[in-house]
């Protein structure tokens, strides 16, 4: 029997109405700084430098390496390239744990088996 899970999607108008009332700044304020942050992060993980780290808030970082064909696991014919750039995003361990701490904490949950 298989279960299908319901997907939440968030887009970024929800994320700006969320920061909206959680913090009271106007929302244009709000949109142009998320759209600033996402030209800053194409910015730096697009430049030069062979390894990138963003640390966009405590517990998410963002990383961009230039890293060798035959370390990538592309299905792609990259054997004419010198290198692929490689772009990762990561919750920390700590993080990560207050997400679950979060969840397993909030009202009517139930569990799975």
């Amino acid at each position: 029997m298989n279960i299908r899970e319901a997907k939440k999607y968030y887009n970024q108008k929800n994320v700006i109405y969320e920061i909206h009332h959680k913090t009271g700044c106007p929302v244009n304020d709000i949109a142009k700084i998320l759209n600033s942050l996402g030209d800053v992060v194409k910015d730096k993980c697009s430049g030069l430098d062979d390894y990138v780290e963003i640390k966009l808030f405590p517990g998410l970082k963002v990383t961009s390496r230039h890293i060798p064909p035959q370390e990538s696991k592309s299905n792609l014919d990259i054997s004419g390239c010198s290198f692929i750039l490689s772009l990762n995003a990561a919750f920390s361990d700590y993080y990560k744990q207050e997400i679950r701490d979060l969840h397993g904490t909030a009202p009517n949950l139930t569990q799975r088996r």
